[in-house]
């Protein structure tokens, strides 16, 4: 047991019962912290994932010759989605009712193999075990294959790399079946995530475009910058300027989903035509981020506001056209979405669809950085069980507000609660009607306060008022007067009615401590005596 912890546990009295619920308590913390952990393990093998498909785009834009740089980006792909091979097809002939490819392209992790061609010519699809998936890949659909007892799979070349399982895109060239790119494992139980193939999906949509390279060029420039730079806020702002012009279109925006239920969202970043928007929170209903905060793809090439006639910023924006995509987390969650807008028709639905999901996928990864980040902040500095401040952030907030007074000459006060007869509820009622009166007076207290006090939970039924930049010391007593009569009232706890009183310790700086500790001290002392004294009262600090 760490030091001093035997003394606070005598100090508060705990019993058998909450000792046992603390741990039941850390435990469940600890739980917590396993889900939170495999959620960033998830986020890892994505962000890996998406630096290695911006590591191909990289290549495509930046190595002059075009067979080297489509071959440099198949290695960056397979190694990033941690297969064994890319390989890059192109539909060549039928002979009858026999379709027939040509491998223009390939990557394989061992070179070793003795006798492979990197090119290969009057490829049958049946010869190479896949010919079932023809059909589909002609009707645009991808398609996953296994090596499966009694079938042709594999056959010819995968056959000889030793591939097992195949994920399959269909190319397209101007809105017409060009070939397909596949991605092959040696693993016949390779998982193809459904996030993953998403996201590889786009980059192979990608790719049939960089074969027209001339007009596709600038494009992949744009979403390599906008969706690599910096974090946060920065990538945000970068993303949207960079789809803007990627389309290109007027107004791009990325929202993120606050109150699913409600139809909430907040815009994280917009540019609208030279200039980012201001932030703001909008409601979806009857608006096209309705059906994408529902799961759809979104697009209307132009005549917007008759399908949405109540959307008075569509009207206000004059906006002819839109198209939106959902963004997901690692749970496959909707978190967001991405929308671009324009005063003009947008004619290429694939090509935009195509880019707004690389992007979106790119925004998701961040969207869900940025809320764990948040949850782990909010876990370090609040009570896990009031959502209040904890001891740390009270810590902080303290010097920093005994700092300012030093620098005015002003007052700080510090309350210091604790319920009377507190361990009698738990020890009846049971610790869950225990921790509902905290709550409930934790909220309570926090409607006595002004903005620039703080309530904080230290443990147990403890809690500490910091009031800075007070005129004198009656300001300390009214607020603890005003708080007795507060928490007088019946509370209404899971069918229990409840009522409790508290006892307040008032220590003031710079009459009765000079710094934080000594202050929390003076504090605690006046508390007992109040105890003391009869309870449901405050005392001040007497040296």
């Amino acid at each position: 047991m760490k030091a001093g912890a035997t003394d606070y546990l005598i100090k508060s009295n705990l019993s058998v019962v909450s000792l046992a619920h603390s741990i039941r308590s850390a435990i469940k913390l600890e739980g917590e912290r396993a889900q939170r952990a495999t959620a960033e393990h998830s986020l890892k093998i994505q962000g890996e994932l998406l630096q290695g498909i911006s590591n191909a785009t990289h290549k495509l834009l930046t190595v002059p010759d075009f067979h080297s740089a489509i071959s440099q980006a198949l290695e960056e792909l397979g190694k990033a989605a941690n297969i064994d091979g890319a390989f890059i097809f192109k539909h060549s002939q039928e002979f009858g009712k026999t379709p027939m490819c040509s491998l223009e392209y390939s990557w394989t992790d061992n070179s070793s193999i003795t006798g492979f061609n990197p090119k290969v010519e009057k490829l049958s699809y049946a010869g190479l075990g896949i010919e079932e998936i023809f059909q589909p890949l002609k009707k645009k659909q991808s398609v996953i294959t296994y090596e499966r007892q009694g079938s042709n799979f594999p056959g010819g070349i995968f056959k000889q790399l030793f591939i097992r399982s195949l994920l399959v895109f269909p190319l397209e060239i101007n809105s017409s079946y060009w070939g397909f790119v596949a991605l092959g494992s040696k693993n016949s139980d390779r998982l193809w995530l459904k996030n993953e193939q998403s996201i590889l999906e786009a980059v192979v949509a990608s790719m049939g475009g960089e074969i027209k390279r001339q007009t596709e060029k600038k494009a992949f420039r744009l979403i390599v910058e906008g969706t690599s730079s910096g974090v946060g806020d920065e990538f945000f702002r970068s993303l949207v300027r960079h789809l803007a012009e990627a389309l290109p279109v007027k107004y791009a925006f990325v929202n993120e989903s606050i109150n699913i239920k409600e139809l909430q969202c907040s815009i994280l970043a917009g540019w609208e035509g030279d200039d980012f928007v201001e932030k703001k929170i909008f409601n979806t209903m009857d608006t096209p981020g309705e059906e994408v905060l529902a799961g759809m793809m979104s697009f209307h090439s132009k005549n917007i506001t008759d399908s949405y006639p109540y959307d008075q910023n569509l009207v206000d924006l004059k906006v002819a056209s839109y198209a939106g995509v959902p963004c997901f987390d690692s749970n496959y969650k909707i978190i967001g979405h991405l929308a671009v807008m324009d005063d003009k028709t947008m004619l290429d639905k694939k090509r935009t669809l195509s880019i707004l999901k690389i992007f979106a996928a790119r925004a998701g990864v961040e969207m869900e950085r940025k809320r764990t980040e948040s949850a782990m902040r909010n876990m370090a500095y609040h009570d896990a069980l009031t959502d209040l401040p904890n001891r740390i952030l009270l810590n902080d907030r303290l010097e920093m507000a005994l700092l300012q007074a030093r620098r005015n000459d002003s007052l700080v006060a510090l309350l210091y609660i604790d319920f009377d007869h507190f361990k009698q509820i738990n020890d009846t009622l049971g610790h869950d009607v225990g921790d509902g009166l905290l709550r409930s007076v934790g909220n309570r207290l926090k409607e006595c306060l002004r903005q620039q006090d703080t309530v904080a939970r230290l443990g147990g039924d403890e809690f500490i008022l910091l009031l800075p930049e007070i005129t004198n010391q009656e300001d300390a007593g009214k607020l603890a007067q005003k708080l007795l009569e507060k928490i007088r009232p019946t509370f209404s706890i899971d069918q229990h009615e409840l009522s409790i009183t508290l006892s307040i310790g008032i220590g003031l700086y710079p009459h009765d401590a000079k710094d934080a500790k000594s202050l929390i001290k003076c504090a605690d002392e006046a508390l007992y005596v109040a105890k003391n004294n009869g309870r449901d009262r405050y005392h001040y600090y007497n040296k």
